[in-house]
């Protein structure tokens, strides 16, 4: 709201100064308009010095005719100074939400890990506030726990045993169901929020109102083939216009004719689908493809998180130390979320640098992890997991999100975000069920790793950068290529530096 006041109160400040010297310029046309007028009535009354009364009228005819022209001048200087300032207020309005488009929507996104550093924390104070320790255990009792052998074999096999305390069982339970209540109170909170305040966005209202528009000329167009037409007006002026009377062959054509254009609208309104694999089919398997090989990795990583934490706080960490450790890990991330914020809407950096570097410096963590682990500190494997989490924030966990928002048209835009958001939920599937067949934690490591290069490669092949594109663009040529008249489009939506890699290609 601050924003919007300052930006507000700028143009205001330009109009003022737009209409000062609009003002000035007036004012130097009056007085020279008003010194011409009395030159010429100087010289009226030079020439009729004989016949002053005669030709007395002749000053005041000219002064009138000057005064006339200065009106007609302050009449289009107002004109042109309106337009102007409409103008600038347009284009300077979409060209500072241009500018910090990314960023807010990245802002919003990040509340997703500052959901998550707040359940850590939560969760660290509630298990020091509890202060209950079991028993201390190092090995597990075939006699006492037989349901947890599996647990065990899993975790010999995978090196991952360790001695803890363990709180009571029913205190975790109550903590379990604590955490979870204050989660359903922020879901509740949301959810009426949205219904009551909420509105839609202004591209998207925009665009709904241009194809009512449409609409209704379509309408107007056909009411006028039907023969007859409704004439616009307040009150008792408004009514209906009767048809003029045409010869029946001609109503048979016209009406053939309107049947054939009312058969093509539906074939267009079904080939809708049709048009968007056409047009954008291409970023639409970029954008679900990426995310689905990051969530991939990013759950990948989430799997062998247990590793890096005891790493931090040792073998013989307990639950709120443990916890204490993920928070740290959740509140590094969360620095990751507000960096990408920070320099998405840099036209040197922008979305499609920002994921690419974001996948490659986290495939090369993830593989120096794989192939050196064996030989890394505890330390060194710490730090690497902590700029896997910024890196990983700061680049494909932000984008993936950003671009499937950016780079389809407003009419058909929560369809493909939507698309693109299950492939990613899939990629996640897919992890749950492939890390299981991983032998060691160094296997982990190198399928995240080669899955980030490959999210990188694809990356490049088709994602385009909009970084610094108006989306009313797209909009505009989405509606042509429904018009059938998409090779008339020239805007900046067609621009090499706004099409990926792929569609460059397929343009020559």
């Amino acid at each position: 709201k601050e924003r919007r006041r300052l930006e507000e109160q700028q143009e205001q400040d330009r109009s003022r100064t737009n209409a000062s010297s609009s003002l000035a310029a007036t004012d130097l046309m009056s007085s020279r308009l008003l010194t011409a007028g009395n030159d010429d009535g100087n010289s009226n009354e030079v020439k009729g010095s004989s016949s002053n009364n005669h030709h007395s009228w002749q000053t005041t005819t000219s002064r009138s005719g000057n005064m006339a022209q200065i009106e007609q001048y302050n009449v289009v200087t107002q004109q042109s100074q309106s337009s102007t300032n409409n103008d600038s207020t347009t284009k300077n309005t979409s060209s500072s939400k241009t500018m910090t488009r990314g960023r807010e929507v990245i802002v919003v996104f990040s509340m997703q890990g500052m959901g998550i550093l707040a359940n850590s924390l939560i969760l660290t104070f509630l298990l020091m506030l509890t202060k209950s320790k079991g028993q201390q255990q190092n090995d597990y009792d075939d006699n006492n726990n037989q349901q947890q052998q599996g647990d065990d074999d899993y975790n010999n096999n995978n090196n991952n045993s360790y001695s803890n305390q363990y709180h009571n069982q029913i205190t975790l339970l109550y903590i379990w169901r604590i955490i979870y209540a204050i989660g359903l109170a922020i879901l509740i909170y949301v959810l009426v929020s949205r219904i009551r305040h909420l509105n839609e966005s202004e591209v998207w209202t925009q665009d709904r109102l241009r194809r009512d528009e449409e609409e209704l000329e379509r309408q107007q167009q056909r009411q006028q083939k039907q023969g007859g037409r409704l004439e616009e007006g307040d009150g008792d002026t408004a009514g209906f216009v009767p048809p003029s009377i045409v010869p029946q062959d001609v109503k048979v054509k016209e009406e053939n004719k309107r049947q054939q254009q009312q058969l093509q609208h539906e074939q267009q309104q079904q080939s809708e689908t049709q048009l968007l694999f056409k047009h954008y089919g291409i970023r639409l398997f970029g954008t679900s493809i990426t995310w689905l090989l990051w969530d991939i990795a990013f759950y990948g990583n989430k799997l062998f998180q247990s590793t890096f934490l005891l790493a931090l706080t040792g073998e013989n960490a307990t639950l709120t130390q443990i916890s204490g450790a993920s928070a740290i890990n959740a509140f590094v991330a969360l620095l990751g979320y507000y960096a990408a914020a920070l320099i998405v809407d840099k036209p040197t950096i922008g979305r499609l640098r920002l994921q690419q570097t974001g996948f490659v410096i986290t495939g090369t963590l993830f593989l120096i992890c794989g192939f050196l682990s064996e030989h890394l500190s505890s330390t060194t494997l710490v730090i690497i997991y902590l700029g896997s989490s910024f890196f990983g924030q700061c680049g494909p966990n932000c984008t993936t999100f950003l671009i499937p928002a950016e780079v389809f048209p407003t009419e058909m835009r929560t369809v493909c975000h939507g698309i693109s958001a299950s492939a990613g939920k899939l990629g996640a599937l897919i992890a749950s069920i492939l890390f299981t067949f991983a032998k060691t934690d160094n296997a982990l490591f190198l399928i995240s790793g080669y899955t980030s290069f490959a999210a990188a490669i694809f990356t490049f092949l088709t994602i385009p950068d909009l970084t610094t594109l108006d989306l009313y663009e797209i909009d505009k040529q989405w509606r042509m290529i429904l018009n059938g008249s998409e090779y008339e489009y020239d805007g900046a939506a067609v621009d090499p530096r706004h099409l990926s890699y792929l569609e460059r290609r397929k343009k020559r």
